[in-house]
């Protein structure tokens, strides 16, 4: 096998029978040609190189130090990249303080089957198993600079999908995660490692089997960042590389926001490097973060129409199925209407208990905290002003103005009512505690839809998350954490626990860390 060489396609790149697949050339399973050694600059040498300096890579080269290994970070753009606010473990001291405590064995359970039984239940454990070692770990190192998250309240209380407590909140006077990553980019330095930024992976190079460097930086400014342990792929997701999204998640190309800072940088880099080195991806399509927060964020489980009108889903749901649903409606577009009238905060505040849940909405709430409204009363005056939110005082004249026939509105508001009076609803079986009157003027339609946070599948890992080759077995030197890794989440990302793609950059960048620190030549 050549020393570049990787394992052919992965399945789901052959699947002909796929339309998006069909004919296709992809560009990005091509090796990149050779870097000539006169265009080296110098190597660097080191245990352990780390490609990529988001969460999961930062927690990486942490722990790694923490080992007694040597460490080399490098990050395509000018610093590290982390986001968003929630880290979610299984378990973790704060929550255990409070006495709660979530059963591993019934999480496992609900885990998997909000997957599709398509995640892989040894990684599933995985992190049911150490995420509350990993966050722990976290949250003692970030006492140190006097960072403290809250409990974080966003849980979905549904009677057949039921989201539980776990989820840390980091923001306001405790430090946000931000603040996380410059502590764990400071700590590592501290402890010796190096972090060259503006210096994209390129390429990985094996010696027989093992991988044993990578080839990082830009033209007349390539490095040889030679790892004696291993090199650990932490570069992030694909959603940046529109070819890779055809192949692999196609229905992000149907979504017209993104969420995800730095723009632009995500682009399959780890992935790419990891298929040219051997690896293979999880069966796709991919599973995603979509959040709908693309447009406006007030929503809650009031009344969901589509461009023609139509109510389309049970709107008392998860964040992850209002997105996927708005992605089904007819028209080309990636939105839908909530529909509510004056009433609305009320209602959101008796609604909350038997809902809540990220974007129902309280999303930043934090535990023990009563739900007020007062933000979603800022996403309504915010919305009205850039208009993402339009009111009338008749539904007919509230049609109008987005576009949709006055008499189908008309309709579907009335039979919604006629629910509502019944407190039965038999189009889409929403809790009769959910069904709440469209009767008070003035009356409001929200445009909400998704928004692209991040593609969370990749490259099929062991449970020392060391990447597999097309026979199963692992590729000697080569690792893979955060959003380049698979196998989590299989079909979908499940909210059971809020935040848990940062707990698992966390847990993936601990783990990683510490076995590569371990790792032996002969191993």
């Amino acid at each position: 096998m050549s020393k570049y060489a990787f394992s052919g396609v992965p399945s789901f790149v052959q699947d002909t029978e796929s339309p998006v697949n069909e004919g296709k050339n992809w560009s990005f399973l091509k090796i990149p040609e050779r870097i000539e050694e006169k265009d080296i600059i110098e190597n660097v040498d080191a245990d352990i190189v780390v490609i990529g300096a988001g969460l999961a890579g930062l927690c990486a080269a942490l722990r790694a130090a923490e080992g007694g290994a040597s460490v080399v970070v490098i990050e395509k753009t000018k610093s590290w990249s982390v986001r968003g606010g929630h880290i979610g473990a299984a378990n973790s001291k704060p929550w255990r303080e409070q006495g709660i405590v979530n059963d591993s064995k019934q999480l496992a359970r609900e885990w998997i089957a909000a997957c599709g039984n398509r995640a892989r239940e040894d990684i599933v454990w995985l992190f049911i198993n150490h995420s509350e070692e990993a966050v722990d770990w976290l949250l003692d190192r970030q006492a140190e600079h006097g960072v403290q998250p809250r409990l974080g309240a966003p849980r979905y209380a549904g009677p057949s999908y039921t989201e539980r407590y776990g989820a840390l909140l980091f923001g306001g006077q405790g430090g946000s995660l931000q603040t996380v990553a410059d502590n764990l980019c400071s700590d590592s330095k501290a402890l010796g490692a190096r972090f060259f930024f503006e210096t994209p992976g390129v390429y990985l190079e094996k010696d027989g089997m093992r991988v044993t460097a990578v080839i990082g930086g830009m033209p007349g400014n390539y490095r040889r960042f030679r790892a004696s342990k291993g090199v650990i792929l932490a570069s992030g997701d694909i959603h940046g590389d529109r070819e890779m999204l055809a192949a692999y998640c196609p229905v992000f190309l149907k979504v017209r926001h993104s969420q995800y800072a730095p723009h632009g940088a995500n682009t399959g880099d780890g992935h790419k490097m990891g298929l040219w080195a051997g690896g293979v991806m999880e069966d796709g399509p991919l599973p995603t973060v979509m959040h709908p927060q693309g447009y406006n964020r007030l929503q809650a489980f009031f009344l969901f129409v589509n461009v023609r009108g139509d109510r389309f889903m049970n709107e008392d749901t998860w964040c992850q199925a209002k997105s996927v649903n708005v992605l089904k409606q007819p028209g080309n577009v990636d939105y839908a209407y909530s529909i509510f009238d004056d009433d609305w905060k009320e209602q959101m505040i008796s609604g909350m208990p038997y809902s809540g849940g990220l974007f129902n909405d309280n999303s930043l709430s934090v535990y023990g905290q009563p739900f007020t409204g007062e933000r979603e009363v800022g996403f309504l005056e915010s919305g009205l002003q850039n208009g993402l939110i339009v009111k009338a005082d008749t539904i007919e004249e509230l049609a109008k103005l987005i576009n949709i026939p006055p008499q189908k509105l008309s309709a579907t508001v009335d039979r919604y009512n006629d629910h509502v009076d019944r407190k039965d609803d038999p189009d889409f079986g929403k809790r009769s505690e959910l069904l709440f009157p469209i009767r008070k003027p003035p009356f409001y339609a929200s445009k909400f839809g998704p928004a692209m946070l991040a593609v969370v599948g990749g490259l099929i890992v062991d449970t020392r998350l060391r990447v597999l080759d097309a026979d199963q077995n692992p590729i000697p030197g080569l690792y893979a954490v955060g959003n380049v890794a698979g196998g989590l989440y299989g079909v979908d990302y499940p909210t059971i626990i809020s935040g848990n793609s940062h707990g698992r950059a966390v847990t993936w960048g601990y783990l990683a860390g510490k076995y590569a620190a371990e790792e032996t030549q002969d191993r």
